[in-house]
Order: C-alpha cells, then structure tokens, then sequence
C-alpha cells in the first residue's frame, strides 16, 4: 500500500478547524474549484478532500509544478556527480550550435535554465511539442541576454533540462526519480507524463500524479530532501532551490506573487519563508517553512493569485506555535465540510415521456467527426487519437439511470450521464470521465463529461428536432472557451430508427 501520513485533528498540529473551514469557503467565495486538497503539518494530514467525482486514485494534470519534479532530479544528478550547474549548452549539444554562435549562448548554463534565466526573451514555439528537433531550435533561439540578468518564464527550458538529464544518463524523468525519490518516499498508483516528439519527458509541464503523490513530494521538499531519518538528497539543494537565484519583479507579471524572485524552479511568495511549485489553473504545493506546514491542492482557476491571498488571509495567521484545545463542534462542521465535498452540479430535471422518445432513435453525424473522448478534451489532456464517431444513442429509464452509448472506430462503449443530480464515473479505454445530465426542456437534454485526469471537460446541449439533432458544446472551465457567448453548433446529427416519434416530439412543442 506504500507509506501513508499520520491522521490527526487540526487542532492536534495547532490549527482551529474553523480557520481551515473558513479558507475552503473563501476559496469557493473567489470562484476557485477545488478538486483534490491536503494540509498537512509536522508531517500529519490534518485536513483533506476531495470533490467528487474528483477522487484520491486519479492523477490529475500537474502543468507547470512538473518543473519542481524535474529541478529535484537535477538535484540528485548534481549529488551524484553526474551532472555540474556550470555545464553550458555549448559544451553538453556542441552538434546542435548555430555556426557562429553568440557570446550569450556561450555563457547559458544549467544553472541559468534552472533559474528561468537562460537569456531567451520568446520561448520556443508551441514549448516544442510537434517538433522532432526541438532542442535544435531551442538552442538556435536567440539568446537576447547574457544568461543570469533577466527572467523570462520558459517551459522549454525546463525539457531541455530533461533532455540534458537523458543526455547524461540514459533515463526518463520518471526512470531517474524511481529508485531515487518514488521508491523511498513509497509513491504508489499512476504517474503519466506528456513526452516530447523525440521522446524527451515533459518536464516543464507534462505530470499527471495522485494527490498522495504531490503531498509526499512536497514533504520531502519541506523536509530538505529528508525522509523518514533518511537524507536523501542534501539540504544544500532545496536551499538554492528555495532561494532568491533571480529577480523577476520586472517580468510583466503584476501579481505580487509572480514578483518575489524565483529560486530553481521553485516560486518565492510574499509571506516570510514561504515557497512554491505551481502549474497553471490552480495546481499547488505551498511549502511554508517557518510554519513547518505543506498545502497541495488541484483546482480550476484562471487567476491564481485570488487563491493564494486567501491562503496568507485565512489561514497562515491561524497557525499557532503549539496543539491547541480540541474543538468537537468546530472539528465537526469541517469534517462534514470535507467529507461532503463535490463539484457544483446540474440538479436533476426530467420530462419522462421526452426521454422515451429521444431513446428510440440512433444519432448519426453529418459528417465525419474525433472521437468523443477528443471532442470532451479536458485542460491538460494532451494525448493525440486517431479514430472517428459512428453514432450515439441516449438510453434513458424513466425516472431512472441514463446511458449515452457511443459507437466508434476504435470501439463502442456506453456512459453513464448522472441524470440524477450527481456526476457518475464511467472508464473509458482506461481514461476517468464522469458525467452529470437533465432534460433543459422537452426537446433539449444538457450534460457535462469531465476528464477526470485533466480539470475540466465540456457541457453539450443536444436539441433534438423533426429530423436532425443539432449538438452545442463549450468547455466546463469558467472564462475559458469562449463560455460568456451563447454555445454555438457543433455537430448535427441524422436519425435512424423510428423517426416518426421524433416528428411527434417536435409537434407537441
């Protein structure tokens, strides 16, 4: 089962239980969607959830707070000698150098592409993906300022850190943390990573981990590479990696979180002594030092500095320096907060004798169409598929459970569509989706089909007329996709079976 954290109150490590309830009723007052969360102290979990379907076994896309994964295995590369912070990319690529290549490109070291500062003022198109000689064209970019003096947020900086760390010895990522971080620290369950087109590990964004996973990881960084008695990696490294190594208040980034310096691939944040990794959307494990605390969370957000203001509001001043007085009435409208945790959903909405009908006929697209799976998508879902739509079928009981089944290329398979105010989980080729769905009217029915991996998915509105369906989809992520305009068609779709019950829906409108 792998290493599991001590369970204790709140109270028990020094934090009421009301400020913790009070921080996850900000964070939701903000717009912020929680989905999985851990708060742990003196190494206890005193605090988690998650918002369901969002579940503990799910790994959920980690986006940018890869690059703390990927600065930590350049930790240990350092360690074991495999690897020094003054090798420079001429030295380490000297095949891919442009023909007279500029003094600042000759200066970039390791150290500066762990700083953010390697001397790039644009980043690589589209961080490489698509690509097969990315790291040419990486290191071709034009290197605008001597390495060390300006930061410049730069993803492919991060892979090409990866790419460096397979020059030297041989593994992935994930291959070179295992016997040296996964192993130790007991990680179990699924880790996926996006991969380059030449194979190269996504350090810079592509993690998808269990929150267990994240809340060990981020552990082990508070702990300064320590585990269970065991120095793994030598404290000196969180120790640069934690520090100011650049300044980064003259990056454009007015949130005065994004302006406190940046360490090795780590963020420093306005609180004394309070640290960073984060990914984009809300993805992050808050390591605060002098509290001796950790707070990882996923979520979905646009603007991430709303939930970390609430975070140094709420609950930072909250932590006092010993346990406090057991509070049962407090410690219970937590609990039953935590425990209780789901994701907004449609309340159920059925027209019994409309689904009768829209169950009689197989939808079948105008047109070649992806497969469902590809047009649900979901933020962070970054896996190409090939394959086509044959058809749908809405099968709804009456007052009962609904199906969505879905015939295509790559095979069929059925979904359960939650009509009954709940999301429901349906595996798909081994890929989490879950779906929540009501009738919007007598000729409409409207669902959302989140992929459980990424943070979002997409809320269809199906409106069934005389002789065609007419489909409508945006993605489930607020002030993303377009969402503050009407949905627009997407698909339409032809109908087989008896057709004539469609025509009679349509006359009783």
């Amino acid at each position: 089962m792998g290493f599991e954290f001590e369970r204790v109150t709140p109270e028990a490590v020094g934090i009421p239980s009301a400020a913790i309830l009070e921080t996850m009723k900000a964070l939701d007052a903000a717009g912020i969607e929680l989905h999985t969360m851990k708060l742990l102290r003196h190494g206890k979990v005193c605090a988690e959830a998650c918002w369901a379907p969002y579940a503990e076994d799910i790994p959920h896309a980690l986006f940018s707070l890869t690059k703390s994964f990927t600065s930590t295995a350049i930790g240990f590369a350092v360690q074991e000698g495999l690897l020094s912070l003054d090798e420079k990319l001429v030295d380490l690529f000297p095949t891919l150098l442009p023909e007279n290549p500029s003094e600042n490109l000759k200066k970039c070291t390791v150290r500066h592409l762990l700083m953010m500062g390697c001397g790039h003022e644009t980043e690589i198109s589209n961080l490489g993906m698509g690509d097969m000689s990315w790291e040419e064209t990486f290191i071709k970019n034009e290197f605008v300022y001597e390495p060390g003096t300006k930061f410049m947020y730069n993803t492919a900086g991060t892979n090409m850190l990866c790419a460096i760390l397979k020059l030297k010895t041989g593994l992935s990522l994930t291959e070179f943390l295992t016997p040296r971080l996964y192993e130790p620290l007991e990680i179990t369950g699924e880790m996926l990573m996006v991969t380059l087109p030449d194979g190269i590990d996504g350090g810079g964004f592509g993690y998808k981990q269990t929150i267990g996973n994240l809340a060990k990881f981020a552990q082990f960084a508070a702990n300064k590479g320590s585990w269970q008695g065991k120095q793994l990696l030598n404290a000196e490294w969180f120790e640069m990696a934690f520090s100011k190594q650049i300044r980064n208040d003259d990056s454009g980034n007015p949130s005065p979180d994004w302006q406190q310096g940046y360490g090795f691939q780590f963020w420093r944040c306005q609180p004394e002594g309070v640290v960073r990794g984060d990914g984009a959307f809300g993805q992050y494990a808050i390591i605060m030092q002098k509290q001796d605390a950790v707070l990882v969370f996923n979520s979905a957000e646009i603007d991430m500095q709303p939930a970390l203001s609430v975070i140094w509001e709420k609950l930072l001043p909250a932590m006092a320096d010993a346990a406090l007085p057991e509070n049962t009435e407090d410690s219970s409208h937590l609990r039953h907060y935590l425990e209780n945790a789901r994701i907004t959903t449609m309340h159920s909405a059925r027209v019994p004798a409309a689904e009768t009908l829209i169950s009689s006929v197989k939808l079948v697209p105008d047109e070649k169409y992806p497969l469902l799976t590809t047009i649900i998508g979901g933020v962070g879902r970054l896996k190409p598929e090939s394959g086509e739509l044959k058809s749908l079928r809405f099968d709804i009981a009456p007052h009962g459970e609904a199906f969505l089944h879905v015939e295509e290329s790559e095979g069929n398979y059925k979904l359960n569509l939650g009509m009954e105010s709940e999301f429901v989980r349906t595996d798909v080729r081994g890929e989490p989706f879950a779906a929540n769905a009501r009738m919007r009217a007598q000729n409409k029915l409207e669902f959302e089909i989140r992929n459980l991996r990424t943070l979002s998915g997409t809320r269809f509105i199906v409106k069934f007329g005389a002789d065609k369906a007419e489909v409508s989809a945006d993605s489930s992520l607020p002030l993303f996709g377009g969402l503050s305009e009407p949905p627009k068609p997407l698909m339409t779709f032809g109908y087989e079976g008896d057709t004539d019950k469609m025509k009679a829906l349509q006359n009783q409108l």
